[in-house]
């Protein structure tokens, strides 16, 4: 649901009258298919060759000829429901071993089809052709086999009726394409090794045929259901005539090994465990193997991930740890199973993330340091090996996860030149287990998720330590009143164990702040071993049609934990929200399509104290000219703020508003771009602002580059920089909260390039430069608890403030010559830069076995003075010392 605030308003309604007139259709559009016919799926059959078809694209094999041909497409995108512009046949063929596509996709201008070449997994802005089969038949699984003009391939697994996909499958097939006078041709073959079905002698899958035609946007579709219903695999039509199929043995091996090397040239000399050159070599397997028909065991030992992008340089200021996504393609292969919330076409708003897999590989918990000497502490955790079985059993989907990541050492050497070695991280399993079930064809859904981290603790350094981690949760999801309406939820339990210091630091932390002065629902337990937590969330929505309307509720309670698996940021946290949007999916007299959406929102904790109320329009269009805008206005009530003194008393929430716009231009040109602004505001003066500017340009049908730039700036009234106590500080429970005006800025960007030499060969480029700074000023203190009053330093009832440049360290007296003790603080200005670049070769020299070559670069740089040289800074960075590692991979794919 996003971002939703404030109440309907008189106003608010005339704005969507206003709009409802302006994207109007200025015709009614042809339709080919009725509903009633949409509540009868096509039925395709598929024929056994007796020879199979070679692939080359020329659509002339015997197997092809005896096949049904299959047209009958409808129009998507623009017009939903009209008949396609380009005609398109597709037949199917099958033999005892894979399932063969072939599709003859005319086009009246040949020489005006889109072939770019581009990497896997990238469509690469070309004419596209895609099968779409549901071999489970479950009608929520939908495996997506994509070839573009050029025979780049993509492919993926939607999931949960849902559209989108999960790209980090990787199967190994075959397609080749043809261009000539009448069009282009695609011929696939599809493995039967690489889907999952059922043991039946007769097969009967669904199915759903696609093609995109770049230059004019058109989307068609076989198996074709309006844009306003809801549902995705749910609506494909059937593919009948398999028969016979064996099953397939399914048993691939993915040995690879590495080598490394890394050039530091940061490093001290000096330094007995890194010079600034250091090499290693390593290798591992990967393993697929068919348990079942529909049960798939993925195993890997010693996993390499040196090939995956780095994630993005980030200036995080607050108390919550930046969330990144996951890369790896261990863990995010089939990820959908282990998502919590997989309601009714996606997620379900305010569902908990029970798991989050970058928790496994982690950065140690023990960071180990020696005053005089030497120390190598490891950047991540080992992962010594994982493995999960995923796929269908007896109508169940079921989802089980392993990984185990090793105990670390840092290596130590003392300033005698003793050496010796200090653990920093335990040995600690994690495990996940997932079961699904769909019933009425998918509409009608339940799942529970459980998972479980232990900790082989017992040394002092791991004092503090969780020792183990349970969460648990069980959701659902069901369709109603003709799949228009769909009511779904969650919940879900914690619990955690450990030391008393470690349950302390649990209680203590951002997400929860048992500490705080002025409430009295939770306390501080320092005694307590274990904490224990609940949350819930539920929607009702309407999810078809052009008017969609629905309402959101959830709430964590306080000692709800889950980030030793999951993530989340925090708990206490009670959300209600109502949202109303029209959209228009028919061409009107100025946009393509529209939508047009206003919300109401409001959260409390768990006091009851609340957090804001707030209002939210937003409005998303495309031009007639594919050329695509939108505008957003949200306006928020004062409330209370819980967190602004880090686990001191509440502060006021300040009134504010928010408006934002975006551009885009037409992205099927060689030169696309697009712009995008964000300014808020609150009543006492603090402002941030946002503007993101990118430049997409293909001057080649090979060659992509784009570059984004964008610069923000926060100016905070209050934020926080500290606190101490104080008994003689009455008004605010004994300690005192540090605060000041902020000024920060940002200056970052991303370039990125890609060369495709074939569509196996391919060379990626990535970087980002970053520049940031952050002046505090203003000095201050709380005074009053429940307010937005401050004792400014230096200024208000004789205080003082003075500043050592030597120690670079405030001195401040709330008081001066009074009994309040002086304060000093460690001036928190700052200026940083850094700069990551990623450039990855990979040749898939044969299917399913790759070669890469990968060079990371990084360099940073950082001082105590804030002003803000951005330009400046952007040059300077080539001056700080690189770290640069080159690493080689070798992947060889083994099939039976």
């Amino acid at each position: 649901m996003g971002e939703r605030r404030g109440g309907f308003a008189t106003d608010v309604a005339l704005a969507l009258l206003g709009v409802a007139t302006a994207v109007a259709p200025a015709a009614a559009q042809p339709v080919r298919r009725t509903d009633e016919g949409l509540r009868r799926p096509l039925t395709a059959a598929a024929v056994r060759a007796q020879v199979p078809p070679h692939l080359d694209g020329r659509l002339d094999d015997a197997a092809w000829a005896a096949a049904a041909s299959i047209s009958d497409f409808t129009q998507a995108l623009p017009d939903d429901g009209a008949a396609p512009t380009e005609r398109t046949e597709v037949r199917i063929t099958y033999d005892r071993d894979a399932l063969y596509v072939g599709a003859r996709l005319f086009d009246s201008e040949p020489e005006a089809v889109a072939r770019r070449l581009g990497r896997r997994d990238s469509e690469a802005s070309s004419d596209v052709f895609r099968v779409l089969i549901d071999s489970y038949h479950d009608h929520r699984t939908a495996f997506r086999f994509t070839v573009n003009a050029a025979g780049v391939r993509s492919d993926d697994v939607a999931a949960d009726d849902g559209a989108q996909g999960d790209e980090s499958w990787d199967p190994v097939w075959e397609a080749t394409t043809r261009l000539d006078s009448l069009g282009w041709t695609a011929e696939i073959r599809i493995p039967f090794s690489q889907l999952r079905f059922s043991t039946d002698d007769q097969q009967v899958w669904g199915l759903n045929f696609e093609r995109l035609t770049f230059r004019k946007s058109e989307t068609v579709r076989w198996s074709w259901a309006r844009n306003t219903e809801t549902g995705y695999a749910s609506l494909f039509g059937h593919l009948t005539g398999l028969e016979g199929i064996p099953q397939p043995r399914r048993v691939e091996l993915l040995p690879y090994t590495t080598a490394m090397a890394d050039f530091d040239g940061a490093a001290d000399r000096a330094n007995p465990f890194n010079d600034g050159t250091v090499g290693s070599m390593g290798a591992g397997v990967d393993l697929k193997y068919g348990l079942t028909s529909g049960l798939t065991l993925d195993a890997t030992l010693n996993p390499d991930f040196g090939q995956v992008e780095v994630d993005p340089a980030v200036v995080n200021l607050t108390a919550y740890e930046t969330y990144y996504e996951e890369r790896r393609p261990f863990f995010v292969e089939g990820a959908n199973l282990f998502r919590f919330g997989a309601g009714s076409g996606g997620e379900i708003f305010g569902a908990p993330q029970l798991f989050y897999s970058r928790r496994v590989g982690k950065a140690p918990s023990v960071v180990a340091s020696e005053e005089g000497g030497w120390v190598d502490n490891p950047q991540v955790t080992s992962i010594r090996g994982a493995a999960k079985v995923s796929g269908k059993a007896a109508g169940w989907s079921l989802g089980l996860l392993e990984a185990v990541a090793g105990r670390e050492e840092a290596r130590v050497q003392g300033a005698d030149g003793t050496r010796w070695t200090t653990p920093v991280e335990p040995r600690t399993s994690y495990s996940v287990a997932s079961l699904r079930r769909d019933f009425r064809d998918g509409a009608t859904g339940v799942g529970v998720l459980a998972t479980n981290v232990h900790r082989a603790l017992g040394e002092p350094a791991f004092d503090g330590l969780r020792s183990s981690a349970y969460s648990a949760g069980v959701d659902f999801f069901h369709r109603f009143a003709g799949n228009r309406w769909a009511v779904n939820g969650t919940a879900s339990g914690s619990r955690i164990h450990g030391d008393p210091m470690a349950i302390l630091a649990a209680q203590r932390s951002s997400a929860r702040y048992y500490q705080r002065p002025d409430q009295g629902y939770v306390r501080v337990d320092s005694a307590a071993t274990s904490l224990s937590g609940w949350a819930t969330s539920f929607q009702l929505k309407k999810v078809a049609g052009n008017w969609r309307v629905g309402t959101d509720f959830f709430a964590y309670s306080p000692g709800f934990e889950v980030n030793d698996a999951g993530f989340a940021s925090q708990a206490d946290r009670i959300f209600h929200g109502m949202w109303l949007s029209r959209v228009w999916l028919d061409p009107g007299r100025v946009f393509r399509f529209a939508d047009v959406e206003v919300t109401t929102s409001e959260s409390w904790n768990f006091g009851g104290v609340g957090r804001g109320r707030g209002a939210f329009l937003g409005f998303y269009g495309e031009l007639l000219n594919y050329w695509s805008f939108g505008v957003n206005m949200q306006v928020n009530a004062r409330g209370l703020d819980d967190t602004r003194t880090r686990g001191g008393p509440l502060t006021v929430f300040p009134a504010g508003w928010t408006v934002s716009a975006n551009v885009g231009s037409d992205g099927r040109k060689p030169v696309s771009g697009s712009l995008i602004g964000y300014y808020t505001r609150n009543e006492y003066d603090g402002w941030y602002g946002n503007s993101v500017a990118e430049l997409i340009v293909r001057p080649t049908s090979a060659v992509e580059a784009s570059a984004s730039l964008s610069l923000e700036r926060t100016y905070a009234v209050a934020f926080y920089v500290g606190q101490t106590a104080d008994p003689t500080a009455t008004a605010t429970h004994g300690r005192r909260y540090l605060l000041a005006t902020l000024d920060q800025r940002n200056l970052g960007g991303a370039v990125r390039a890609s060369v495709a030499l074939s569509p196996a060969l391919t060379i990626q480029w990535y970087a980002q430069p970053l520049v940031g700074t952050g002046d505090y000023t203003g000095f201050k203190e709380l005074a009053r608890p429940r307010t937005f009053a401050f004792l400014r330093y230096g200024v208000d009832g004789g205080s003082t403030l003075g500043f050592d440049e030597a120690t670079n360290r405030y001195r401040a007296d709330p008081d001066g010559a009074g009994p309040a003790a002086p304060i000093t603080f460690r001036n928190p200005d700052f200026r940083m830069r850094s700069l990551l670049s990623n450039l990855v070769v990979r040749w898939e020299y044969r299917p399913g076995s790759t070669l890469f070559l990968v060079w990371n670069h990084g360099r940073a740089g950082d001082s105590t003075d804030p002003t803000f040289r951005a330009w400046r800074d952007l040059g300077d960075m080539f001056r700080d010392t690189a770290r640069n590692t080159f690493m080689i991979k070798v992947s060889y794919w083994l099939n039976r």
